[in-house]
C-alpha cells in the first residue's frame, strides 16, 4: 500500500512500486475482459428493462405529434416499450445505460416505431399539453427504486461468479 508524506517542499511516496504493479495489472485486465464487463453490465440493465415492461400501459391507439418546423411523427402504440435497451454511450467505457433509446440524443440507431423520444413527457404525466396522472407517470422513477437492490446484488453475484480471484474470500 502507498504511504505519503509530505513537507513544505518535499514528496515523498512510499511503496510506490506496488502501487504501479497493481495499476498495471488493472489495465491488462479491464482490457483482457472488457467484454465479460459489458455482458454483465447488460444482464443487470435487463432487470430495469423487465420491469418496465412489465409496468408499461400502452396508449389505445397510435398519436400523430405534429411540429410547424419539421415533419410529423407517429407514435405507435407500444412504441415506450419497444424503445426499452441496454447500450453503453462510450464504447471504451465499461459502463452502461437501460431505459428507453432515442435518436434524439446521439445516434443510437433504433427504428422509427421504437423510438422513446417522448419518455420524459411520459415521466412527467404530459398529455396533450396538459398535466395530468396516468397509469405510466412515474414508471421510470417507480421502476429504479424497486430494481434496485435486485439489481445491485445482481451484479455483485456476477462479477463474483466471473471475476473470483479479486475477491477476497470471507
Amino acid at each position: 500500500m502507498a504511504r505519503f508524506t509530505s513537507t513544505k517542499t518535499k514528496v515523498e511516496v512510499y511503496g510506490l512500486a506496488n502501487v504501479m504493479n497493481k495499476l498495471q495489472r488493472l489495465a491488462l485486465w479491464s482490457e483482457k475482459d472488457h467484454k465479460a464487463l459489458v455482458n454483465i453490465a447488460e444482464r443487470v440493465g435487463d432487470v430495469y428493462n423487465d420491469n418496465l415492461r412489465s409496468n408499461i400501459k400502452d396508449f389505445k391507439r397510435d398519436i400523430l405529434v405534429q411540429f410547424k418546423d419539421r415533419d410529423d411523427i407517429l407514435v405507435k402504440r407500444g412504441q415506450l416499450r419497444r424503445s426499452l435497451g441496454v447500450w453503453q454511450p462510450n464504447k471504451n467505457s465499461i459502463n452502461s445505460l437501460a431505459g428507453p433509446r432515442t435518436n434524439n440524443i446521439g445516434k443510437r440507431k433504433t427504428g422509427a416505431y421504437s423510438d422513446g423520444w417522448f419518455a420524459h413527457i411520459v415521466e412527467g404525466g404530459d398529455s396533450f399539453g396538459k398535466k395530468k396522472t396516468t397509469a405510466n407517470t412515474g414508471v421510470f422513477d417507480r421502476g429504479m427504486k424497486a430494481t434496485k437492490a435486485r439489481s445491485e446484488q445482481l451484479h455483485f453475484q456476477l462479477l463474483k461468479s466471473r471475476f473470483s480471484a479479486y475477491f477476497k474470500q470471507a
